[in-house]
């Protein structure tokens, strides 16, 4: 059985401070990063979920809700 790691909620304004001790925000600011699912590129105003990997990398969802709905669906357990 997959285990899931339990990630507390993040509220916007801790969204920048956490992006930058994931060395994260620099990507994210510069562009570099884009929706898992329809690769929209990523940035604050978007950015509605943070998918961890191995590795210590990330994935990201956009905040289209048909986005987060297909996410949700292809990850259901």
């Amino acid at each position: 059985m997959k285990e899931k790691n339990k990630i507390p909620a993040v509220f916007k304004e801790d969204l920048k401070k956490l992006l930058q001790s994931l060395n994260e925000d620099e990507p994210l600011l510069n562009g570099d990063r884009s929706c898992l699912v329809c690769t929209k590129i990523i940035n604050y105003d978007n950015l509605q979920l943070i998918i961890p990997r191995s590795g210590k990398t990330f994935e990201y969802v956009c905040n289209d809700p048909v986005c987060v709905e297909q996410y949700n669906n292809s990850n259901k357990s």
